[in-house]
């Protein structure tokens, strides 16, 4: 269920939204297939708008950037897709500040 919409900016978070955070374990069938099995894990965000230079700079190396979340450091593990309000999205870009918060940067993911 989705909470209201974040009422921090930039400089003052806060984490009043949730989202699920997606890991991928493989494993094989009795004939050697892979079996991808998705993982969720909930964690508290914040999102934030794309700066039009990271629109830019994100668009010129074939993303198509469409927000960006800000979450606690502790909670990530190099994850590269999440769903956010149900629907996926790959992380195409992550940033550790110095203020303990990780900005994921996010596009829509078109095969899911």
């Amino acid at each position: 269920m989705p909470l209201n919409s974040s009422i921090g900016n930039n400089k003052f978070i806060s984490l009043d939204d949730i989202c699920n955070l997606i890991s991928q374990t493989s494993t094989q069938d009795e004939l050697g297939q892979p079996i991808i099995t998705e993982n969720f894990h909930m964690v508290f965000c914040s999102k934030l708008s794309i700066t039009r230079q990271e629109f830019n700079v994100a668009g010129q190396q074939g993303y198509k950037p469409e927000m960006m979340l800000v979450i606690d450091s502790d909670s990530y593990d190099q994850e590269k897709k999440l769903e956010y309000h149900n629907k996926k999205y790959n992380v195409y870009k992550v940033f550790m500040r110095s203020d303990g918060f990780t900005e994921l940067y996010c596009e829509v993911n078109l095969n899911d």
